[in-house]
């Protein structure tokens, strides 16, 4: 057996390493322009975040008047009544938002795994709503569910019934962001779900069916177990986007009417652009941060007890 006289090591050995440096060098240079775009659009304006708010840079002023005063800027929010009323917002706004989602788009998933006459037209025509520009659904909703005169009320007055205010409502306007997002949002989960579906082994189905089991039997023992890394998957990643809502917010009702649907992300841009807090927007952002790390790690946690590898 020949070896290689730099390494001592034999020939073969000494090529399968050199193979694998090149594996590795090429897998870096694929890897290398993400990287670089994460610590530039991620990891710099994350850490320049934390830094100015732990400064006074809350209005325009020389920088050399900008001073350090550690976690005021936290401490403040907590005296805040708006931000932290911003915040129960969003968490309100959560709730409504993610069951909503989850389950229409399972259901959603469901009907489409099925086998019906232009099955493919539908499941293209789903993804309509979710490549529309967010400011045109805005427009579209805001036209429909306008409480004096708009179509879906007038409908409603016709059979009958009493309309809601929908968005110029104290109490509805939340529950009606919410729902108008699980509608444009609807079509990612669902084909997602789809995908997961059409993963499940169709063996276990006909054992469950020579077994007598019930449709309801089936969904439960096999088809929740089967698409279970999917669903952990879709709840965390709606949990985070439930917390980015800022543009369909602003478009609707601009946190109106009053501060019933201000969510903290609407706060943190009024706080940062329209009142020049800088520091301050950057401190309720970091508790933002906090937050759902803290939700994605008890959700990371929890996964062991009903996800299914």
């Amino acid at each position: 057996m020949k070896s290689n006289l730099k390494t001592g090591r034999p020939s073969f050995i000494y090529r399968i390493s050199q193979i694998g440096y090149r594996e590795k060098g090429t897998a870096l240079i694929f890897v290398l322009p993400f990287v670089i775009g994460f610590i530039i659009f991620n990891v710099i304006p994350m850490l320049y975040s934390i830094m100015i708010s732990l400064m006074d840079f809350n209005t325009f002023k020389p920088l050399n008047m900008i001073k350090f005063i550690g976690f005021d800027n936290y401490t403040r929010l907590f005296n805040d009544p708006i931000a932290l009323n911003a915040f129960v917002k969003s968490f309100i706004y959560t709730l409504f938002y993610v069951p909503g989602l989850i389950i229409l788009s399972f259901i959603m998933a469901t009907l489409l795994n099925k086998t019906f006459a232009l099955r493919g037209l539908t499941r293209t025509l789903i993804l309509m709503p979710y490549v529309a520009n967010v400011v045109a659904v805005s427009i579209v909703w805001s036209i429909l569910l306008d409480p004096f005169g708009g179509p879906i009320n007038q409908i409603i007055e016709k059979l009958g019934g009493t309309p809601p205010m929908w968005l110029s409502g104290v109490k509805t306007a939340l529950p009606t962001i919410a729902g108008i997002n699980v509608w444009q949002s609807l079509a990612f989960q669902t084909i997602v779900f789809l995908a997961a579906l059409q993963g499940v082994n169709k063996e276990l189905y006909e054992a469950a069916d020579m077994d007598g089991a019930s449709r309801l039997r089936r969904l439960w023992s096999i088809t929740l177990p089967a698409i279970s890394p999917t669903t952990f998957f879709l709840v965390i990643t709606s949990i985070i986007g439930s917390f980015q809502n800022y543009a369909s917010v602003r478009m609707l009702t601009n946190g109106g009417p009053g501060t019933s649907s201000r969510v903290i992300s609407l706060n943190i841009y009024e706080e940062a652009f329209t009142l020049n807090h800088y520091s301050y927007a950057s401190a309720q952002a970091m508790i933002l941060f906090a937050i759902v790390l803290v939700i994605t790690i008890i959700q990371w946690k929890g996964q062991k007890r009903w996800v299914h590898y």
